[in-house]
């Protein structure tokens, strides 16, 4: 049996919204997916983002500190 490849929920370029982590300067705030990091455990909860801020800060996080515009939670 052939495992399909593994594919991250968030795709490169798309807008999200940061929550999670209520002392973060911003929490709350949209930032755009800019990079993917490795995932060889092919679990969701340990797929980790770049992320770029409105502002042009970046930030490094989880998958389910982000969430589609609208509420949409990612599958994590």
């Amino acid at each position: 049996m052939s495992e399909g490849k593994y594919l991250p929920a968030l795709q490169l370029g798309t807008r999200v919204q940061f929550i999670g982590q209520d002392q973060h300067p911003h929490n709350g705030q949209m930032c755009i997916v800019i990079g993917t990091l490795p995932n060889p455990s092919r679990v969701a909860e340990h797929q980790w983002y770049d992320v770029r801020f409105d502002d042009s800060s970046i930030g490094r996080f989880l998958e389910r500190y982000l969430v589609k515009p609208g509420g949409e939670r990612n599958a994590a």
